[in-house]
């Protein structure tokens, strides 16, 4: 399953082109894998765009606030 959730990361960092979108990783929730959209808006504002479940795993939005290189 490896191999699958990193496919579907790669894929799902197309979502970075929606404003409000700083990254997108693979994570835990529950002790399930998921893919992690870190946002610096509120979630709600993405909902229409991005799915609750992306290549068979869930979507989790966490809010990070504004990402800048150091």
């Amino acid at each position: 399953m490896n191999s699958e959730i990193l496919n579907a990361v790669d894929k799902a960092t197309g979502w970075m082109q929606y404003d409000g979108v700083e990254g997108v990783a693979q994570g835990k929730k529950d002790d399930k894998t998921c893919i992690t959209v870190l946002v610096s808006c509120p979630p709600s504002e993405l909902a229409t765009k991005i799915p609750a479940t992306f290549e068979g795993f869930p979507v989790v939005f966490e809010e990070v606030g504004l990402l800048s290189a150091q």
